[in-house]
């Protein structure tokens, strides 16, 4: 009889577990498309409130700064959520040696920024960006102890309260640096609004998750180094793959400026905006190399989205699936796998077509006129490429998880190489203007291209697993009929361009069920994942 109640116990505490474990998966997965869109919010918004030339300045120091913190913090959130979630009755233990790590780690990286900024301005040829970027130092050191609540939060399965910080800090984020840029502060109140904004949120984590206390005993710090640093390099080496063209651009467009000064004004109507053809011998070379990131970086967000979508996609799904698929048999790993890779590629496509087919009607809703003109179709080409860059991170993480970090790595060190490689020899060969952003995004858009095969077939040679080459066609033929329709979709305004997105996204669905892709076995999955999400709830 109490082996029975015993029993019953033991299965009521992993139902309650299991049911808290899927509300908090649905908590952070609303919390980090609310911290998506409200990032869309600040990065199209502020070509309103700043310059071309200062919304570009922008984007070069966040493009630097971006990379390093991404590192840090999901690189300490998965150290200290690991060691908390093994034993929790150490959370506070755990917590104070991620403080003590970062003031060994994040501390020194945030100073060695700031200390370095001079030297990444001279890469530029523009030394204006020294004060800019010291000031962003703040927001690396900022991070790096915010990080270590987050991750204290998580480790604890207190998921609520992760979701209420990822929702305040991005709440604090855009009002500080929209705000104090819309008081007339410029880049250095864009930054320092951030700065701001980080501060703020270290205050109420400190509230909301505690702190460790004084009489608290740190654990030993050289677990949690070893595996911050088992991470670190992945992470670093991924997302600078992300902005190796932003910042090869800049540095070679005000190379040009400075070369072409005196351009003749035939030449320069035909190849710049109209605003900086009239200016070109009186604008400064930085501030002009600076305008030309700021017209990337508007086509960067929108192309982003299908990569970023898809992230948050596998979080959620990813959670919901046991653990025990990995270590079970192979048959049952090869299955998670094609099923994930599969569901991914024809998601982030799905968006990736929408924009592909009408790109110049689609930049021109959130930016100005000449955003669009200059970045249409370089738009066209990075949203097909961010699809494989998808691809590619998915086909990492699962290596990554699988136990197999050498063949991450692998991709991930070939896919930068060809990155940086394209972009040094491609962008020299145009002059600024469309052709040069188009030419960036091509290079960009080759390397993903490269990085997806690569590391699909690292994937399918560790796993046995990867992207079903009948999907992939599929996709392709599916994709190519939709954005072609889309070409010849006639349009008028911004809600006939919302109306004819509606449309390219569902004539791509659609495709996909005539070409027998997506059909009922698909609809059945969705459909039973729903059943039980509700019947958890």
């Amino acid at each position: 009889m109490s082996e029975e109640v015993d029993g019953s116990d033991k299965k009521a505490a992993e139902n309650v577990k299991e049911t808290s474990a899927g509300r908090g998966v649905i908590f952070i997965a609303a919390a980090k498309l609310y911290f998506m869109v409200v990032g869309a919010v600040i990065e199209f918004r502020l070509p309103a409130i700043l310059s071309n030339v200062t919304f570009g300045a922008y984007g070069v120091v966040s493009s630097l700064v971006s990379p390093i913190n991404n590192v840090i913090i999901v690189g300490t959130i998965q150290s200290v959520s690991r060691f908390t979630s093994q034993d929790p009755s150490k959370a506070k233990a755990i917590q104070k040696a991620g403080l003590k790590m970062h003031l060994i780690v994040g501390l020194p990286i945030a100073i060695s920024f700031a200390a370095m900024a001079p030297l990444f301005a001279y890469f530029f040829h523009d030394q204006s960006k020294s004060g800019p970027l010291m000031l962003s130092a703040g927001v690396i050191a900022g991070y790096s102890f915010y990080a270590v609540f987050v991750g204290r939060a998580n480790g604890t399965r207190s998921f609520g309260k992760q979701a209420g910080l990822d929702v305040g800090f991005a709440t604090l984020r855009a009002a500080g640096i929209l705000g104090f840029a819309s008081a007339g502060f410029g880049l250095y109140g864009a930054i320092g609004g951030w700065v701001l904004a980080v501060g703020a949120i270290i205050l109420i984590a400190s509230f909301v998750v505690g702190t460790p206390g004084r009489d608290t005993q740190a654990e030993p710090l050289r677990p949690m180094l070893r595996f911050f640093g088992s991470v670190a390099l992945y992470l670093v080496l991924m997302n600078f793959i992300m902005v190796a063209d932003q910042l090869l651009l800049k540095r070679i467009a005000t190379e040009w400026f400075v070369d072409n000064a005196q351009a003749t004004s035939d030449f320069v109507r035909n190849s710049l905006p109209e605003w900086m053809a009239s200016s070109i011998g009186t604008l400064n070379p930085s501030d002009a190399a600076d305008a030309q990131v700021g017209y990337y970086c508007a086509v960067q967000n929108l192309a982003r989205l299908s990569y970023q979508a898809i992230i948050a996609a596998t979080f959620v799904i990813f959670p919901l699936v046991s653990r025990s698929t990995f270590v079970s048999d192979k048959d049952a790993t090869r299955r998670y796998v094609g099923t994930t890779m599969r569901y991914s590629t024809i998601f982030a496509a799905s968006i990736a077509v929408v924009f592909a087919a009408n790109p110049l009607d689609l930049l021109d809703i959130p930016y100005a006129a000449d955003y669009a003109y200059e970045g249409a179709p370089a738009l066209a080409i990075l949203a097909i490429g961010n699809v494989a860059f998808a691809i590619f991170v998915i086909a990492g993480t699962i290596l990554n998880g699988s136990g197999d970090t050498k063949s991450a790595l692998i991709s991930v060190v070939v896919t930068l190489f060809v990155a940086v490689v394209a972009n040094a020899i491609v962008i020299p060969r145009f002059e600024p203007g469309r052709e040069l952003l188009t030419a960036c995004a091509a290079a960009s858009a080759g390397a993903m291209l490269v990085g997806a095969f690569l590391s699909a077939w690292l994937l399918k040679r560790s796993t046995g697993a990867s992207v079903p080459w009948k999907t992939a066609l599929r996709v392709v033929i599916s994709g190519a009929a939709a954005i072609t329709l889309g070409r010849f979709w006639p349009t008028s305004g911004a809600l006939g361009t919302m109306l004819e997105a509606c449309v390219i996204g569902l004539f791509f669905l659609l495709m996909l069920v005539v070409t027998r892709e997506f059909g009922r076995d698909d609809l059945k999955t969705i459909l039973s994942v729903v059943h039980k999400k509700q019947k958890r709830e």
